[in-house]
């Protein structure tokens, strides 16, 4: 029987692997990556991963610039929050 993960979980993980693949991503957080499991990338790769505190509007306006400069941007959050 293989281990049960969330969807959490493997989106923390992955968001890792690619960024030890492509040094251009970068990952922003809104005040949540305990729980959108982004912190593992914040500690591994700390000058990609920025965390914009309670303002997803500022975030989502910050991953539009960040991606017209060429970067390759996650931006963490829940729908809810958009």
């Amino acid at each position: 029987m293989t281990k049960s993960e969330s969807l959490r979980e493997t989106y923390g993980e992955k968001i890792r692997e690619i960024g030890r693949r492509n040094s251009d991503l970068v990952v922003l957080d809104a005040d949540l990556s305990s729980s959108t499991k982004t912190a593992t990338f914040g500690k591994e790769f700390p000058d990609r991963f920025f965390n914009m505190g309670i303002s997803e509007q500022s975030m989502i306006t910050a991953a539009a610039g960040l991606a017209l400069s060429g970067k390759k941007v996650f931006a963490s959050t829940f729908a809810v929050f958009l």
